[in-house]
């Protein structure tokens, strides 16, 4: 299942990986393995996940406190959001 993200997403992504690195060295690759694990997650299971608006789904990143926020697509998942819990979600 191929796997997209809106820019919007790409940007949060790399600012939480920029944030990671910069606490400690290596936190950033934890990061992105925790991200790595979400993804094929997603893809097994995309409907495990609970709805949170519209047909937009949420994913928990383990031991980060970030989410993914995806549409399940007839041609694969399109990640629309990857937001911090304390993070706003916009109205």
């Amino acid at each position: 299942m191929k796997i997209r993200f809106r820019q919007e997403a790409e940007l949060e992504l790399q600012d939480a990986l920029a944030w990671y690195e910069h606490c400690a060295a290596g936190l950033g690759g934890r990061f992105l393995e925790a991200l790595d694990d979400c993804l094929d997650r997603i893809v097994r299971f995309p409907q495990a996940y609970p709805l949170v608006r519209g047909q937009a789904r949420r994913a928990l990143l383990q031991q980060f406190p970030y989410s993914l926020v995806f549409l399940i697509e007839a041609d694969g998942i399109l990640i629309i959001s990857c937001r911090h819990f304390r993070q706003r979600s916009p109205q």
